[in-house]
């Protein structure tokens, strides 16, 4: 687990650039100050380089996580923080090279941005460069340069606590910030870099620490990839895996899969065909279409434009260590439907005002807790398991609108349910067992105490009261007497009455008012009782 070796290519560019560190001594020519646009390309290169060979550290790492995320997921962790803290470091030096070409060149950002170092004028400006990164300090703790060795310090320490204290002796975070052993002048980190460099030179010395933050972070990110063995991490079976999002699609959704094999070329995607495939004769019907592959893993995207159950198949083909070529056939279905959205009154098929009218709203492949349900005109009562009780006071119509929330966080409306409204049905007077007209004894009669109103052949349990009504007793065609109650009870010169009706004297409830579910007056029609 030692930390990797420089190539004789990077050898070669630290050779050079302490050479001319060293020429920097003496007064030389501007062809000598040409010869750092070399080395910094160099180091750009080798940045480069630096950058893929770390994007390809943390593709295996992932691909480590995904195969056994238990045990990888710690050290996955400490390499995303590892990253993270990579990017903000190279992310300031950069910005530190930036601010020296534009205050020394008075160029425009956007124009530094983009300038290479062969095309600066001032490349042997010493004056401005050593301002910024010394400062008017004597040690160069008022410039950048002092923020910029605290940095890199820090970032050496965060990564050499990731390094198991029996390695440190054979993992290095190559970061070196320490003072010249052998400066003449005492000159601390600082100066000896950065006092007195031309501009040319100091982009170089920082391109060099750049190069020196990758490499650490490349360190770093191997050490923790082995410590998991992901070399260990073995298949006794290849097969083909089709893991759809969803077997059950909409019509105008689009069916989504990840297709993958159980093996994986850390330098090579496999090749992922989707058609008709033959089995029999190895081969499609058709011509295929080759699918997106990212780190191993396929994505198939297919449009739907009919209903039904769709079928698929296609190959995986990927190169064995030897260079010979596996295909590994796979097959899936799905199946493809119209948007459909049931909302039902599970009594009528209308909602009556002032009631609970209790319905019921599912969508076929989607829980109904993933369901939003509205209503334009009322209010909604959730009841449980997808289904509610819906009041509306007034109106002729009412709309129920149902959103779904899929699993990829989308919301889709899935349509909307309309209503008729119809106002509860006129209830009917009762008078005793009457609810019509007819006979009753005077003896049951006098033990009547008011009038009641209730709704004959009607599913709701909705009720009424009586608020109001006149009673009337007529005999031999005469009217004896007329009463008033302003509730639904009896008074007392309306039971004192009763009690001395005769046979075949009629007593008369009208102008009977009540008042239903929607809280407005209803009257009621006249109830004649005939007396035994």
């Amino acid at each position: 687990m030692a930390s990797a070796k420089d190539t004789p290519r990077q050898k070669m560019i630290g050779m050079m650039y302490l050479v001319l560190t060293c020429l920097l001594a003496l007064n030389v020519s501007k062809d000598i100050l040409d010869a750092f646009v070399i080395v910094d390309k160099g180091l750009e290169k080798t940045n480069l380089n630096f950058t893929d060979k770390n994007e390809v550290l943390y593709s295996l790492f992932d691909l480590a996580k995904s195969v056994d995320p238990v045990r990888v997921t710690p050290n996955w962790k400490q390499a995303q923080d590892v990253k993270k803290r990579s990017i903000e470091l190279s992310d300031f030096i950069d910005k530190l090279q930036k601010e020296l070409i534009v205050k020394t060149e008075g160029l425009e950002q956007s124009v530094a941005d983009t300038i290479q170092m062969a095309s600066l004028e001032n490349k042997d400006n010493y004056t401005i460069p050593t301002n910024i990164l010394i400062g008017n300090s004597e040690d160069g703790s008022a410039g950048a340069s002092r923020d910029l060795k605290n940095r890199l310090i820090e970032y050496r320490k965060q990564l050499s606590n990731y390094i198991l204290p029996k390695d440190k002796t054979k993992v290095k975070i190559d970061i070196n910030t320490a003072d010249p052993e052998h400066s003449e002048e005492n000159e601390n980190w600082e100066l000896y870099n950065f006092y007195d460099r031309p501009l040319v030179a100091s982009l170089t010395i920082l391109s060099k620490l750049k190069t020196d933050v990758k490499n650490a972070e490349s360190t770093t990110v191997d050490y923790l990839l082995k410590l998991v063995d992901v070399e260990t991490l073995k298949f006794d079976t290849i097969a083909a895996k089709v893991i759809p999002q969803s077997n059950y699609v909409m019509l105008g959704e689009e069916y989504k899969a990840d297709v993958f094999i159980a093996a994986f070329n850390k330098t090579r995607n496999p090749e992922i065909m989707v058609g008709d495939y033959n089995e029999m004769s190895k081969s499609f019907n058709g011509t295929p279409n080759a699918i997106t592959v990212e780190r191993g893993l396929g994505k198939y995207v297919a449009e739907t434009s009919r209903e039904g159950i769709v079928n698929y198949s296609g190959t995986i083909k990927v190169v064995s260590p030897q260079g010979k070529e596996m295909v590994f056939p796979f097959k899936s279905e799905y199946i493809v439907a119209k948007p459909a959205l049931t909302v039902s009154a599970t009594k009528m098929d209308v909602l009556y005002a002032g009631l609970d009218n209790p319905i019921s709203v599912s969508v076929p492949g989607i829980p109904t807790d993933r369901l939003t349900v509205s209503i334009s005109n009322g209010t909604l009562t959730p009841t449980g398991k997808g289904t509610f009780n819906v009041k509306v006071m007034n109106g002729t119509k009412a709309e129920v609108s149902v959103i779904a929330n899929l699993e990829n966080g989308e919301k889709r409306n899935m349509g909307t349910m309309t209503f008729r409204v119809k106002q509860v049905p006129k209830p009917s007077a009762q008078f005793g067992d009457l609810i019509q007209s007819g006979r009753m004894t005077k003896s049951k009669i006098e033990t009547q105490l008011g009038l009641i109103a209730f709704y004959p052949a009607f599913d709701f349990n909705a009720k009424a009261k009586v608020t109001s009504f006149r009673m009337s007793v007529i005999g031999g065609g005469n009217v004896s007497e007329e009463f008033t109650s302003n509730s639904n009870m009896l008074t007392e010169p309306m039971k004192n009455r009763l009690k001395k009706v005769k046979k075949n004297e009629r007593v008369i409830f009208e102008e009977i008012q009540a008042v239903g579910p929607n809280g407005k007056p209803e009257p009621l029609t006249e109830l004649i009782v005939k007396v035994n």
